[in-house]
């Protein structure tokens, strides 16, 4: 089995692609891969992000509120809502979170409870702690565990298409990330 985290930006139209292909790749593994998509907020992209009039903070703790009611639903609301608001353009506020939550099936009233809640901004904060643990300092970055047969990890900042059907071809083929070509943006953690 494989651990995936994908750190993504919400306000960015580069990681919604990334986090697409991703996706697409991990699907058609013939083994099982847990995927998860980790918000990295930074300075940067919060100035970004509201030159663009998109609010990442609260998007981020919206899809944290989404992912309560199941992964796949929180990442079906966050692919949603990344969509209207970068290539729809559409200001990010509370009622096209309602509708996003509404479009993939949450129970609209828990989610407007749980984005409120505490728990939830920790767990966004956990998710920050967990960037600054990894050593992530781009969002577009990519950490793969292999929990069967190594404690190692690799990193790889700035992914692409071609470079994540190497990776994912090359580990799951050889079961080792210490096998793997070298890719100038990799690192074994």
């Amino acid at each position: 089995m494989f651990e995936v985290y994908l750190f993504v930006n919400p306000a960015c139209l580069k990681c919604l692609n990334s986090a697409q292909e991703v996706t697409k790749v991990t699907e058609k593994l013939n083994c099982k891969v847990c995927l998860r998509f980790i918000p990295f907020i930074s300075l940067g992209s919060i100035n970004e992000a509201n030159l663009l009039h998109i609010d990442s903070y609260q998007m981020t703790i919206d899809y944290k509120a989404a992912l309560y009611q199941g992964c796949k639903k929180g990442r079906q609301f966050l692919q949603l809502i990344q969509e209207l608001t970068l290539v729809k353009k559409r200001n990010y506020n509370d009622e096209l979170a309602y509708h996003a939550a509404l479009a993939v099936n949450l129970d609209l009233d828990m989610f407007k409870e749980d984005r409120l809640s505490s728990m939830v901004k920790e767990n966004v904060s956990s998710d920050q702690r967990l960037v600054q643990e990894m050593g992530i300092t781009n969002h577009d970055s990519l950490v793969m565990f292999d929990c069967n047969s190594s404690e190692h990890g690799v990193l790889v900042e700035k992914i692409n298409n071609s470079q994540l059907k190497e990776l994912f071809s090359d580990v799951v083929n050889r079961n080792s990330f210490y096998n793997l070509k070298t890719l100038p943006n990799l690192r074994v953690l």
